[in-house]
């Protein structure tokens, strides 16, 4: 290395493609009696270096000067998704309320990823990377056609691109609470009953109030109403809204498009729930916005499962699409759920609920014989075991009122009927007894096949008229919640009415009702226990015994 006095100089300059600042070292021997601007390096090294520092001061003198020029962002709501606080779909509502005092109350954490992304000319920005808010619901039915809701979301955290010196916006707060949102669910059409197609009028309103830089609120008063449907077909459950979002429209002078304009929409969505205590669900969700002329939409999908009263446990998860601020690339939700409902009312006392001892026939009114004279000797009584002017149609020794097959030969061991099998149903004078369940698999609502006692019962209907009418009754065991097994056992009793009809039985005598789990046949602490409470049970209403009666012949198999 070459020995004496060497000067160095080092010239900066901002390079706008690398995004930096480039950095130059020139080193220049000192000698005595030199001229150092006429050195052939010195001349361009201090024009360098004069550049350099000229541009490096600007550049310190700007930066401050934009960061303090940043626009801050318009006050506006970002969140397009409204968890349902009530019964159906958890991103929408399918028409169904709850109960006059029933309570569900959830509680959801969400993530959403690049739901806010602001374009300048060929550059992307994601100004919003990263959102995760929580929301708590509450939703209370207080009339058969009404009912009320209430939610608090929040911005746990968000981060996001740093734009303030690019495009002179301020990055949106990390955290903040969410306009609170109050809203009332009228019912147009329906009934209590989870089979019945529900109707409904859904009409809230987010007040101003909360976190103005966390993108959580708007402006002024939120307005939206939703016309939302349903109908469940034993384990599938369709429903549909269609609605229109009213709020304030807000622009910022940034000259970023997908700022410029914020405002009305409208929006639409198709939902699709399969299962009971564990159901699968689906959804599609669409907006308008008319006056910016930009759609968007989501389609999500996940799991809902309710394995005792009144637990719920959910998970969602689906992709945006659009350029519509909120509208993000991916969002995953999870939470739960807590329902408390009212059990039915109970049945009338005088009503026996057993299925092996069906209600007892009216007895005939006894005949009052007028006291013999002296000189007449009473007439001997007849036997109890001779039936006293009634027929027996198949000759087989047993009388039909008390012949469980009038038109096929049995014995009396088999309450009339032939001794291929065991007899089902057994008729006596005082009552008509059935021997016998019919039970369904974990979460079924159709029958395993053909029924014996299905078909012996359709048989006995149909040959005994003073049968005036049936109650069929679906229970369920206790997994699931209340609201679940009710649906479910409704479903079972209408599968075995549809059996019986069927087989002939004619359909304004037979009556379908759900109990759930209210009236357990055995434990539920047990496999066993639970596969006897999954069962249907029939209650017979009996009129007057006719004694001259025309039997029908039973229809073919």
């Amino acid at each position: 290395m070459n020995s004496g006095i060497w000067l160095y100089l080092q010239t900066s300059r901002w390079m706008p493609q690398q995004s930096g600042v480039q950095t130059c070292l020139t080193a220049i021997p000192l000698q005595p009696g030199r001229d150092l601007t006429d050195d052939a390096r010195m001349g361009p090294a201090l024009h360098r270096c004069a550049v350099g520092g000229a541009a490096l001061g600007l550049l310190l003198l700007a930066t401050p000067a934009r960061a303090q020029d940043a626009t801050p962002l318009p006050t506006f709501s970002l969140e397009r998704l409204d968890p349902n606080p009530g019964l159906g779909p958890l991103t929408m509502g399918s028409g169904e309320l709850l109960a006059p005092g029933a309570l569900r109350i959830s509680l959801l954490a969400h993530y959403q990823r690049r739901s806010l992304t602001v374009r300048n000319g060929p550059d992307e920005y994601p100004l919003v990377l990263s959102r995760s808010t929580g929301v708590v619901s509450l939703a209370v039915g207080v009339l058969p056609w009404l009912e009320l809701q209430a939610q608090l979301p929040g911005v746990i955290h968000q981060s996001g691109a740093d734009v303030s010196t690019v495009l002179s916006i301020s990055p949106p707060s990390r955290s903040g609470l969410g306009a609170p949102r109050l809203a009332a669910r009228l019912g147009l059409l329906g009934t209590s009953a989870p089979e019945a197609f529900h109707l409904a009028l859904d009409l809230d309103v987010r007040l101003p109030v909360g976190g103005s830089g966390a993108l959580a609120r708007d402006q002024g008063v939120r307005g939206q109403g939703r016309l939302m449907m349903g109908k469940r077909w034993g384990p599938v459950a369709p429903a549909l809204e269609v609605g229109v979002l009213l709020r304030r429209a807000v622009s910022t002078d940034s000259g970023v498009d997908s700022l410029n304009g914020v405002g009305n929409e409208l929006r639409a969505g198709v939902g699709l729930t399969v299962g009971y205590a564990l159901r699968a669900e689906v959804s599609a969700l669409g907006a308008y916005s008319w006056r910016q002329q930009r759609t968007s939409g989501e389609l999500l999908g996940g799991l809902r499962y309710a394995p005792a009263r009144p637990w719920e446990f959910f998970a969602l998860g689906g992709a945006g699409l659009g350029a519509e601020p909120g509208a993000p690339r991916y969002r995953v939700l999870a939470g739960f759920a807590l329902l408390f409902d009212k059990p039915p009312p109970p049945p009338p006392e005088d009503i026996v609920y057993e299925l092996v001892q069906g209600l007892p026939r009216a007895p005939a009114e006894p005949q009052l014989e007028p006291e013999p004279t002296p000189s007449e000797p009473p007439p001997p009584e007849p036997a109890k075991d001779e039936p006293v002017s009634e027929t027996d149609s198949d000759g087989d020794g047993v009388v039909d009122v008390l012949d469980a097959c009038i038109h096929e030969r049995g014995t009396r061991e088999h309450g009339g009927c032939p001794e291929t099998g065991d007899s089902l149903v057994t008729l006596t004078r005082e009552r008509l007894v059935l021997h016998g369940q019919v039970f369904f698999e974990v979460g079924a609502t159709t029958l395993p096949g053909r029924s014996r006692v299905l078909d012996q019962v359709a048989r006995v209907l149909l040959e005994h008229p003073e049968v005036e009418r049936v109650v069929i009754e679906g229970h369920t065991d206790a997994e699931g919640s209340s609201a679940s097994n009710q649906r479910l056992s409704l479903a079972r009793a209408e599968a075995v009415r549809e059996y019986l009809v069927r087989k002939g039985v004619p359909a304004h005598r037979l009556e379908a009702r759900g109990l759930g789990a209210r009236r357990p046949a055995g434990s539920n602490g047990t496999p066993a226990g639970r596969g006897e409470n999954r069962r249907a049970e029939l209650l017979l209403i009996l009129g007057e015994p006719t004694s001259a009666r025309t039997v029908p012949a039973p229809p073919p198999p």
